[in-house]
């Protein structure tokens, strides 16, 4: 195991059984939504009358399930390795061009790479396994990205659709730094593009030059899904959904005071999509309420231009959700001390299980796993708050302007409701998710349960997801001596700086207490989850 930690300058606050509270009690309607579900065949399971005693999840709130559309799980699968979500692209003819193709599919940035996935058909068997291919409403034949470009991530050298990728390059933005200019007609007519292909061309180069820019992350591996939420909604009219080339909304980052953030990137690292049949709400913050589809749709919005094209990816979006549902984590493959495992269980449900859960004995039989879907006041958890606090202080405007589009009006935002605060998650497949916590600032899990020894500065060992660190389930890791900006050209990009605004490592001390052979325990048994 390589790494180097160092001593934060900051006591952890612990956590005093004697301070708890009861759990809080949420608005009116969320009680509404919750009575309606007691009625319902949602939830989490049966809790088998488990009881954590008190700590930190009796400050909690629990968010309400709502039902959610019966759409097609196999029709959801087959649309997200192959359907026309994404509206427009880069003409297939141009992408498959011996000459031009490479320069065209630079375009794509981190999705241009990748291997192909098996069993996919036509155009789209030979293709990275982030883009598709598919036939425009136009009839243009394009290529463009897909969601696996976040949501396609390795582990043991194998892809694994539905977890987060932690490996690609956003450092140059969606596009990978691609900015090309204005194509004349004659030069796309000399190059045999049709009309149809042509207006599609010039629409994904006008957004790459939009989005692009507004894209680019600290380090590898950062995720930049909230700056691409901002960027589709501040060039969509609100009502219409018709592209502006110019911002029709500011969404600058503003602090507490209002005034503008220098270098505001929001980090998120991408989770899972097994968690989400478990969540009533979607988001780290557990802001996404109502139909989840909603927001999925909104990240594949580059080219919509009218209610009638969002409403037919919305159509679509009900079955890719459907299909998301369906998503589980992989086993651990590797060794398992079972006897250790066994007392890490016992650890776990005392000092974990009342925010994270109850887990069953066979791993695949979800229905007798409980999941209390709370979510967390910030000032309890103490992780970084850029991201619950992105549509209550630093940009409220995104989230009116939102709810008053037609996402909104499927899958509405409420960050500050009943508080800003952050959703323990569910811990299946907990393994095969580094870095830890929502900005990904922690390496390994063995990290997150002792946050005296998390570092300042660190970096990946390399981006071998053979290379892992099974004792303290993560990637193996080292520290540096100085912050991003210090380090040699090389190596920026790389370094991991939690001194950066929205990267901040501290917070999640609940561990702190736990004896190092208590943690070894816990992290044992997480393995089989």
């Amino acid at each position: 195991m390589i790494h180097s930690p160092s001593t934060p300058e900051a006591e952890p606050r612990r956590w005093n059984a004697r301070t708890t509270r009861k759990r809080r009690t949420p608005s009116a309607l969320l009680v509404l939504f919750a009575l309606l579900a007691a009625c319902s065949d949602g939830g989490s399971g049966d809790d088998g009358g488990f009881d954590p005693g008190p700590g930190p999840w009796d400050q909690g709130v629990a968010l309400p399930h709502v039902a959610q559309s019966k759409g097609n799980p196999e029709r959801g699968r087959q649309q997200l390795l192959h359907g026309s979500f994404m509206s427009c692209g880069i003409p297939y003819k141009l992408y498959e061009d011996p000459t031009i193709g490479p320069i065209v599919a630079a375009a794509f940035g981190p999705a241009s790479g990748g291997e192909p996935l098996p069993g996919r058909e036509g155009k789209n068997a030979d293709l990275p396994h982030a883009l598709n291919a598919f036939t425009a409403t136009d009839g243009a034949e394009v290529v463009n990205i897909n969601c696996l470009i976040c949501h396609g991530g390795h582990f043991d050298g194998e892809l694994v659709i539905g977890l987060g990728n932690a490996s690609a390059d956003f450092t140059k933005g969606i596009a990978g730094g691609t900015k090309p200019p204005p194509i004349p007609d004659a030069v796309l007519d000399a190059l045999g593009l049709t009309p149809a292909e042509k207006d599609n061309f010039k629409r994904i180069l006008r957004v790459v030059n939009v989005v692009g820019p507004e894209t680019e992350m600290h380090t590898v591996g950062m995720n930049p899904a909230e700056a691409l939420t901002g960027v589709m909604l501040s060039h969509h009219e609100r009502d219409t959904l018709a592209w502006s080339d110019t911002p029709l909304l500011d969404y600058t980052m503003r602090d507490e005071r209002g005034e503008p953030i220098p270098d505001a990137r929001l980090t998120s690292d991408p989770p899972p999509w097994w968690r989400v049949h478990k969540k009533n709400a979607l988001f780290y913050n557990g802001m996404a309420r109502g139909q989840h589809r909603g927001t999925m749709a909104l990240a594949t919005s580059v080219c919509v231009e009218d209610l009638t094209e969002a409403e037919r990816i919305d159509a679509i979006f009900g079955d890719i959700h459907a299909f998301v549902e369906t998503v589980r984590p992989p086993r651990y493959k590797r060794p398992v001390d079972a006897a250790l495992a066994h007392d890490g269980k016992q650890v776990f449900l005392e000092s974990c299980a009342g925010c994270h859960g109850t887990y069953a004995d066979d791993p695949q039989d979800d229905d007798k796993d409980t999941y209390p879907n709370l979510l967390i006041p910030l000032s309890v958890i103490g992780t970084d708050a850029a991201v619950a606090n992105l549509g209550v202080v630093h940009a409220p405007q995104l989230i009116d302007w939102y709810d008053g589009t037609f996402y909104g009006s499927i899958t509405p935002l409420a960050p500050n409701d009943p508080f800003p605060g952050y959703m323990p998650p569910p811990l299946d497949g907990i393994w095969a998710t580094a870095p830890y916590l929502h900005n990904g600032s922690v390496p390994s899990v063995e990290l997150v349960l002792n946050s005296r020894k998390r570092p300042r500065y660190w970096k990946r060992v390399d981006f071998d997801s053979t290379n892992f660190d099974e004792e303290a389930l993560g990637w193996p890791w080292i520290e540096v001596p100085y912050p991003q900006a210090e380090a040699p050209d090389a190596e920026r990009k790389y370094v991991y700086d939690t001194t950066l605004w929205s990267q901040g490592n501290g917070g999640h001390w609940f561990g702190d207490h736990l004896s190092d052979a208590q943690r070894r325990a816990v992290i044992e048994y997480l393995k089989t989850l």
